[in-house]
Order: C-alpha cells, then structure tokens, then sequence
C-alpha cells in the first residue's frame, strides 16, 4: 500500500532513457516504485494522455525573500518547478559582517530585484541562520549559491579598488564557511558594483575554494554586447586556470549589432568544453531583459552605495550624459526600454516605455533615466527589448546549456507592488517547452533532461532531477500538448496552464490544475 500512485501516465524520466507507460509508487517523500504493474494507493492520480516527468530545477532564480512574502507566491509552481536556486548575479541577503551592515542593505537596495520586502537582516548573517530562519515557509525547494557582491562588501564595503592579500584571505574564509553550510556555489555580478571591481586575482583565488568543494562559479558577465566574446573568454580563462566548473549566467546577445553571431559564440563554448573547461550556460526564453536601470550608468560614476551616488547626482557632467545615452541605445534605444517598477506613487510610469516617460517630463533620455534613479531612490527597474529571437534558439541547441527563469516566485496577483514584472517569473518553462515542440528539434527526452537531470548534475543537487527509486518525490504531470504560458509583458500576471498535478517531497500540491496552498518546500 503506497501513499500515492500515479498510474498510467507517459513516464519522462528526465536521464533520457526513452519515454514510457509506466506506474509509480510514492512513500513518504520518496519514489519508492515504478512498474508496469498495477500499484495500490492510498490516495491515485490519474495520469492517462499526460506525461509524467521529474520537477522542473529552475538553477537561475532570484527568489531569495520569497518565504517572506507573506501572500502566495505561486508563479513558478504552475510552471511544474519544484527547485529553485537563488543568490545569482552575485547578489543576495547573506554573508555579511556587522562592520558592513548598512552597505549590505544599500547593495540589496540598488542591484537587486527583491528589494520590495523589508527584511530584518539582522536575523541571518549567513546560510546556516537563514535556513533556521524560511525552513518551512518555501512554496519550492530553495537552495543557495553565495553571492560575490556579498562576500566582498562583508570584507572591503563599497571599496573600489583591488582587494589587499588578507582580504582575499578573508573572502576565501567566508566562502568555505558557507560551502560547509551547504552553498551549492558562487555567483559573481560583474557587471554590477562591486562585483566589476574585482581582480582576477580575486576571482581566481575564490575559485580555488569553489574547487576544493566541487561546487560551481556562475558568471553574470562583464558584458553581454560589444565585449561579449571577450567576457565569455574571461569565464574560460577563470575555468582554466582554476579547474572549477564555471556557468555562464542568462547567455544572450544584447547589441543589435552583433545579432546572429550566436553561432560563433557556440563555437567558442564548445571548443573550452572540448579542451576540457567545465563550462555550461543557462537561458531563458525571451527576446527581453530585466534589471535595474543603474546598469545604464558608467561605472566610473556609481560605486555601488547608492546614498553616495543620490548626494552627488547634481555634480554630474556633459561626458556622463552621453555616455548613459549610447548605454541606451545599447540595450534597444529608449523605445524598447519598459519601466517593470519605478516605485513611485500609484504605479506612476509602471509599463510606460522611456521614450513615453521623457516626453511626458520634457527631458531627453539620459536625463530621465537620472529622474527615475533618484525619485525610485535607486529601485526603479525596467525590462529591456534588446534580444534576437534566432539566437535565443540557436543556443538551444547547444548541448551545454540549461534552461533557467531568471525571475522569482512571486504572487499571482500584485500585492507586492511589483508594477509589470518580467512574464518570466510566470511562464519560462512551458514557454521552452512550446517552442521546442513546435522547432521539433529535439525528442522529449532530450527536452526535459535540460530542465530536470542536467541542472542537477551542474550543481549536484542530490536525489532529484530525476524519476528513480528512492529519488524524492518532486513529480509533474502535465498535459504536453495544452501546457502554455499565458503571462505577457502586457498583463504579465496570469499563471501558466497545463500542469494537472505537482507533487513536492512527497506532498500534491497542485491538484486538478488548482495550487492547495501546502507549504512543503525544502531548504536543500
């Protein structure tokens, strides 16, 4: 007598052994049978015309503070995800030391998209607190990598220099701290401050303790337009010389310049991997962005305390402008750019584009991304048109990459106040899915391993990822052909369609196609 049984639905079982009928018996958290005979249960699921398929690992998330929300964050589970991996892009909430309490709280203010909750900081200085702290208040399973931003502000503050030896010393030290406590890796920004003011040196030597725990490195790059050949051989060069496995974060091309070089940089990727670099790479299925607008500042004029850069706003010169214009035009021109968040009163300009914004305040561009920064005080967040739908596909191809949402577990409805987020915190993974069918260029095992078994083998996410005996239960049956993506840049609010069951660590949680508001995630 099992606790549950799914019985007759088309097994996936994410390893890319073919597809086939097949019945699985669940005790507990765990899969404890699968056959082609008849199993008894307490409680059957029907899975007749649906595939059965280990949960979705979605490794590229930013659900950090979503524990907590105090309303239902339940985007990502209609989307049949039952892992996610936060601290990406080399943010985070944790490590910090009390010497850089209040630098921590700026960084999380101005780089991060989850600074629409107040959290009490004070509660986890590290891993090892937060878990304490959101164990049973996580919708999914949630593990952790430890961002770079937050390790070098715990150390040095908003330093913009190199660090000294014994503070590289010191970040290695809180690394490893936090690789004990079961981090699953690093992530560095280098794109954002401070992370773009680290050496190489830097970088290399928290490799080193990356490697001593073979963990993973992953690397939102220092640029992903002009230079992005370059950055792509400074993560190979960093995976070469340190041994580590080293991810490339959300690849993408965003110059229209350099629209269909997706080809080459494939080359490039796999001629490391064949060289013997540990390198992967992760996507999401969109020709649009979503970050702060701070990324359109020069770095020369942004340290990453944002206090300091509001004072001395008015001191900046005609060169700055300019150089935020071409920042513009770099990531789709003003057209292109949408406000997701300006948190200002009422939604004003949520959804509005910057073009439309700079009309209405009679300032031209440069000047009305400066008007955003301040008033949101550093917030304002916006999705950026600056993607060629070709290349998205043509690095599906690849077989080094996986399939990640870059977004987080938010609710259905805007309680938080999130304005129009990105319609990938709500439709990534059947959006992937409905493309992939309609290309037909991969089988559907091949297309399942890249959202369930192969993002468990990069970050070593043991016993799930897959449908195997005495594997965890994380399960999602779902109708193949009607699984959808409803969410759009317009009304990004709608959940995803087609998942008739979601089984999280032994528990159905979506039952009929209707979440049941469990609580039952892990902190794995």
């Amino acid at each position: 007598m099992y606790d549950i049984v799914i019985e007759n639905g088309i097994v996936v079982y994410g390893d890319l052994k073919p597809k086939e009928r097949m019945n699985i018996g669940i005790l507990g958290d765990k899969i404890s049978k699968i056959s082609k005979n008849k199993l008894i249960g307490k409680k059957h699921i029907d899975g007749q015309g649906k595939l059965v398929s280990p949960g979705f690992i979605d490794i590229h998330s930013h659900s950090d503070i979503s524990a907590f929300i105090r309303y239902e964050c339940s985007s990502k589970i209609y989307q049949g995800v039952t892992t996610e991996i936060n601290g990406n892009c080399g943010i985070g909430i944790f490590p910090w030391e009390k010497s850089n309490f209040e630098n921590l709280k700026k960084y999380i203010q101005s780089q991060s998209d989850i600074n629409y909750c107040e959290l009490e900081l004070s509660k986890f200085m590290n891993l090892k607190m937060l878990k304490k702290e959101i164990q049973n208040k996580v919708v999914t399973n949630q593990g952790f990598l430890v961002g770079a931003g937050c390790i070098r502000i715990a150390i040095m503050g908003f330093e913009t220099r190199g660090a000294t030896k014994l503070e590289i010393e010191r970040m290695k030290k809180l690394l490893e701290d936090e690789l004990k406590s079961g981090a699953y890796g690093i992530s560095f920004g280098l794109i954002y401050q401070p992370g773009n003011f680290m050496s190489k040196e830097e970088i290399i030597e928290l490799l080193k303790v990356v490697k001593k725990y073979d963990r993973i490195a992953c690397f939102h790059m220092r640029n992903e337009g002009q230079y992005i050949k370059n950055s792509i051989e400074e993560v190979i060069n960093y995976g070469k010389i340190s041994g580590a496995k080293v991810n490339i974060s959300h690849l993408k091309i965003m110059d229209k310049n350099l629209w269909g070089k997706s080809l080459e940089i494939i080359e490039i990727l796999e001629k490391a991997h064949q060289d013997g670099v540990k390198i992967s790479f992760d996507q999401y299925p969109y020709i649009a962005t979503c970050t702060n607008m701070i990324v359109l500042l020069p770095e020369e004029i942004f340290t990453g305390n944002i206090d300091q850069f509001l004072e001395n706003m008015d001191n900046i010169n005609k060169d700055i402008y300019i150089k935020i214009k071409e920042n513009i035009d770099r990531r789709g021109g003003k057209s292109n750019i949408t406000i997701s968040n300006a948190y200002l009163k009422n939604g004003l300009y949520n959804g509005k584009t910057l073009a439309e914004i700079s009309e209405d305040l009679k300032l031209n561009s440069a000047e009305t991304v400066l008007y955003l920064i301040k008033s949101s005080l550093g917030k304002v967040q916006a999705i950026y048109s600056s993607l060629d739908e070709s290349d998205v596909l043509n690095f599906y191809k690849c077989k080094l990459g996986v399939i990640a949402s870059d977004g987080s577990s938010i609710p259905l409805t805007d309680e938080c106040r999130l304005g129009s987020p990105h319609p990938r915190n709500f439709g990534t993974f059947p959006r992937y899915i409905k493309q992939m069918r309609a290309l037909g260029k991969l089988t559907i095992e091949q297309i399942i391993n890249r959202i369930t078994k192969k993002p468990a083998e990069l970050l070593n996410i043991e016993k799930r990822g897959e449908i195997r005996e005495e594997y965890y239960a994380d399960i999602v049956v779902f109708d193949y052909n009607n699984f959808t993506d409803n969410s759009t840049f317009e009304n990004p609010y709608l959940k995803a369609t087609g998942v008739e069951y979601l089984l999280l660590n032994g528990n159905i949680i979506i039952d009929e196609g209707q979440f049941i508001k469990k609580i039952v995630g892990r902190i794995i």
